[in-house]
């Protein structure tokens, strides 16, 4: 997992609107496993690592997008339904997120906060397909922040939208619509992992 180079990836096909997006490997069994044993089993102790492959597609997007060392970034993570965290327990993309803040914060300043929540009534989005997906999360999200009401820090940060993976792109591309509906400068999104055989090197 370590050795994986991060890169650019996007689904195939690729959703309108799919946001440029970095991610640090290829969703093998090893990904799979982690990735599931952290957010189903709470695998608390696989936060650091996760969280840090994170950070480094994160680095990867900024400096794709040339983003300054100076320059802060916001990091806004996919939400999961909110029942979901209650039978989970805890909220596994927010706190990667929150890990890989703490990553970049080494040489950039950065933050992170729960921009975005899902509308109810929202469908699970295992064992939908890929227009199934898109359909079902068109519209799905929205606001819980305003840029100018105080609640979003640092005002003005540019945003990078993360997950821990990336599949048929459905929520990617909704996370960035509803953001730039709302008035946010959005760099693109970076994810742990991206399906094998939607990865691709540039």
């Amino acid at each position: 997992m370590l050795a994986q180079p991060t890169r650019l990836t996007a689904p195939v096909p690729a959703p309108r609107g799919f946001p440029l997006t970095a991610t640090a490997g290829v969703y093998d069994d090893v990904h799979r496993g982690l990735i599931t044993a952290h957010k189903e089993e709470q695998a608390f102790a696989l936060t650091a690592l996760l969280g840090d492959r994170l950070a480094a597609a994160v680095e990867e997007l900024l400096a794709v997008r040339g983003a300054r060392p100076d320059e802060q970034v916001l990091l806004v993570p996919v939400p999961s339904a909110a029942r979901t965290v209650r039978e989970r327990g805890f909220d596994s993309t927010g706190a990667l997120a929150r890990r890989a803040v703490r990553r970049l914060s080494a040489t950039r300043p950065a933050t992170t906060a729960r921009v975005l929540a899902q509308h109810r009534g929202l469908a699970d989005q295992s064992g939908l397909d890929a227009a199934q997906r898109a359909a079902n999360l068109h519209g799905g999200l929205r606001l819980r922040r305003r840029i100018g009401d105080g609640l979003t820090e640092p005002d003005g940060a540019p945003v990078v939208v993360v997950d821990d993976l990336v599949t048929t792109g459905a929520s990617l591309t909704e996370a960035v619509r509803c953001l730039d509906s709302g008035g946010y400068e959005v760099l693109g999104a970076a994810t742990v992992s991206a399906t094998v055989r939607r990865v691709s090197a540039y």
